[in-house]
């Protein structure tokens, strides 16, 4: 179980015939959706999917590490792990003995955005599921005695994940730096001074203020429909009272007038590091002061494709195939999030190669794409490999769920999201050029240098 790290029916049915009509979308990259909205606030999502008969139910709550407060950071994550204990009806054995007798799976994950937990189970058990869910959404048993082990638990993960390994040592700074005063700048796990403090209060409290219906998105995805689920959710969920759970608001972090650098020198290090982020809108959030916009999302992920997405990327090629001075060269953009995004590089020198090298290299990829631009082909192929990793993750139940999940705990919604493919096969060599002179601004990005020595820089 992976403990890292929730009635007016709508059915969108006119609202796809339309995109197919004006060709945004074709038939196979539409994911057919149904949606409802229970009294008590809870949303529902249908993704029906019939080539096997079982279905994955999934319940998304929009409580991530992005809600915390100072000083309880990771409570989020704290909280999915005390959801597999015992609740006022059923002991967590008398629950795990459940999900295993009806040959479920199951798992849960907490990040910077949400929290969400799953089962996939065969279509006549998945009534089972919704019980045990409802159950545990409200009627969590906690005591200090079940609470204070499992914060240990906890810091112990936090050491083996993250403190004992030297380069999720330095990404979890050079991610705080970058974010600056942004709650992106807390690690999901929360800080270690912040977990040794909690105190079974905090997490009674995250969870009354936010474990509620109307605070929960339960996405079904698999051999299922509306028609047939709505009845099983009014009876396991409809009577769950909503609560009044907080309007998510985040700070807007500043513009910056210069360039973050973060330069760190660890002995345990095995290859040095070339890392850099870059400012960029989230097709949810813009970015404070540099009026980014989120229409901006699908040419600055065709832009993150070109420049970094493979081994035809233009980075790959000029510092791996032709120079040979890499060994790994990549960028990489996330459209999802409910605070702005950034456009990240990342490259690991050859031995003996210092990091001023790959620096310069990777300047010079980007200087000579913004003085020329991109071609038609680039565009072309990058829209092809992100439609058809699009197209082909519908495949997998889970994916489905989990992308879907991610847009919709950042502030989009079903329409949005259906939409979003067709913008991007929309976006030409023009829309690339723009977004990368827009962003692509020194001034807006952060650098992280790690190294073993400091000889590794120069």
């Amino acid at each position: 179980m992976n403990r890292s790290s929730s009635l007016k029916q709508k059915v969108y049915g006119a609202a796809m015939a339309a995109l197919l009509t004006v060709g945004l979308i074709s038939e196979s990259e539409a994911i057919t959706m149904q949606e409802a909205t229970l009294e008590n606030g809870m949303r529902v999502i249908i993704v029906p999917d019939h080539r096997s008969p079982v279905v994955l139910h999934s319940v998304w709550f929009q409580a991530g590490s992005v809600d915390e407060a100072e000083g309880v950071t990771g409570i989020a994550h704290m909280l999915e792990h005390m959801m597999f204990k015992s609740t006022k009806n059923r002991t967590n054995e008398e629950r795990e003995k459940l999900i295993q007798r009806n040959g479920a799976q199951e798992n849960a994950f907490t990040s910077r955005d949400y929290t969400a937990y799953y089962q996939k189970v065969a279509k006549d058990r998945l009534g089972l599921m919704m019980d045990q869910e409802a159950d545990r959404m409200v009627n969590l048993a906690l005591t200090d005695e079940v609470f204070q082990p499992e914060r240990k638990v906890v810091l112990e993960e936090r050491q083996l994940r993250t403190e004992s390994n030297p380069v999720n040592r330095f990404y979890e700074k050079l991610v705080s730096k970058h974010f600056g005063k942004h709650p992106y700048e807390h690690p999901v796990i929360g800080w270690r001074e912040d977990i040794e403090g909690y105190k079974l209060q905090d997490n009674l409290d995250w969870y009354n203020t936010h474990y509620a219906p109307n605070n929960a998105t339960m996405i079904l995805v698999g051999d299922i429909t509306l028609d047939e689920a709505l009845p099983m959710v009014k009876k396991h969920y409809g009577d769950l009272k909503p609560a009044e759970t907080p309007k998510r608001k985040l700070p807007e972090q500043p513009l910056r007038e210069e360039e973050v650098r973060f330069v760190e020198v660890d002995k345990d290090v095995q290859v040095p590091l070339f890392v850099q982020f870059y400012r960029a809108p989230s097709a949810q959030a813009k970015v404070a002061g540099i009026h980014g916009d989120t229409a901006d999302a699908p040419a600055l992920e065709v832009l993150a494709d070109i420049l970094g997405g493979g081994q035809t990327s233009r980075l790959y090629k000029a510092l791996v195939t032709e120079q040979k001075i890499a060994d790994s060269a990549s960028s990489g953009y996330d459209e999802t999030g409910a605070g702005e995004s950034s456009i990240d590089v990342y490259a690991q020198p050859k031995p003996d190669v210092t990091l001023d090298r790959i620096e310069k290299a990777v300047d010079d990829v980007i200087a000579e794409l913004l003085k020329k631009g991109v071609t038609e082909d680039e565009v072309s192929r990058s829209i092809m490999a992100l439609k058809s990793s699009h197209v082909y993750g519908q495949d997998d139940l889970f994916n489905t769920v989990y992308r879907l999940g991610l847009w919709l705990m950042a502030g989009g919604d079903t329409k949005g999201y259906n939409a979003y493919i067709g913008k991007v096969e929309s976006v030409t060599k023009g829309d690339v050029l723009r977004v990368a002179k827009k962003y692509f601004v020194k001034q807006h990005r952060t650098t992280g240098l790690l190294v073993a020595e400091e000889s590794q820089l120069k």
